[in-house]
């Protein structure tokens, strides 16, 4: 049992000194948010076994680099007109210019939102994990982006390529309509 003479000098004033920091800066068991933290980092790593796993229909033979695109033995392979492929290969490139500027935009829509946030905000333990939490959702739009604007290319250049001979020999990185 305390007394009275232990509530005076040291004690009280680390006592009354805990309990004011406690409602400033609140418990600090819960000043990081750890189940956020582990909820972020459970759906960014099921977006990365969702890039990494292959698709069914890439698990066939691949065509070497530089192949072109020969739009009669798709056609032939399907049965179906020669304009009809190249109608879909147009509508492709449609879709891909979309994607390419919808998820750009979007990553430096995030990216401006993100640096004002940071700059005019006060900085707590918090902000910087979500400084760290936002990387990998950038990254995955920037990465959208490029694979979309190096399909977009291919479709363009009608002809198969890696992502280095598109970046080594395209004339711009931004997709363009056809």
């Amino acid at each position: 049992m305390k007394t009275r003479q232990d509530q005076t000098g040291p004690r009280r004033f680390f006592a009354k000194t805990r309990k004011v920091a406690r409602l400033m800066i609140g418990d600090p068991r819960t000043l990081v948010a750890w189940s956020d933290v582990t909820r972020n980092a459970a759906l960014i790593e099921a977006l990365g076994k969702a890039l990494l796993k292959p698709k069914a229909s890439m698990q066939g033979p691949r065509a070497p680099d530089g192949t072109p695109i020969d739009i009669a033995a798709i056609a032939a392979e399907y049965g179906v007109e020669p304009r009809v492929v190249a109608i879909l290969l147009d509508r492709r490139q449609h879709e891909t210019y979309r994607r390419a500027l919808a998820a750009s935009m979007l990553a430096v829509g995030l990216i401006l939102g993100w640096a004002g946030e940071m700059l005019l905000s006060h900085w707590k333990g918090t902000q910087l994990l979500a400084a760290l939490e936002f990387a990998p959702f950038w990254t995955f739009l920037a990465l959208v982006a490029f694979q979309n604007a190096w399909l977009n290319w291919q479709i363009r250049e009608r002809r198969l390529c890696s992502a280095r001979q598109f970046v080594a020999t395209a004339d711009s990185l931004i997709p363009r309509k056809p």
